[in-house]
């Protein structure tokens, strides 16, 4: 099992940036090809250390070669250049399952 995590610090607009996440760029990514579940978080709060994220984005695949179809495919780079459009700048987290 392959996740990937995007992790989001907070927008200017917060409820703007809700708003197109859900209703414009989840869509796109929903649509790759081996993708097999997504998640959107607001995170609500840190329990300990400083933690400068108020949304994270989890995709799961469930192998590595279907990850990097997806992450190759034309449909990732639309996706990509989409959130470029309207987030802050992101920090992406990819996790292999070993357990």
């Amino acid at each position: 099992m392959m996740r990937m995590a995007i992790y989001y610090p907070a927008p200017e607009d917060p409820e703007a940036f809700e708003k197109r996440y859900v209703e414009g760029h989840l869509p796109l990514v929903q649509a790759y090809d081996n993708i097999k579940a997504t998640k959107f978080f607001k995170v609500a709060r840190s329990i300990m250390g400083e933690f400068p994220y108020s949304y994270v984005f989890v995709g799961s695949w469930a192998d590595k070669d279907g990850w990097k179809a997806d992450m190759n495919s034309d449909k990732a780079k639309a996706a990509t250049e989409d959130a470029k459009n309207f987030a802050p700048a992101f920090d992406v987290v990819v996790f292999e399952e070993l357990a």
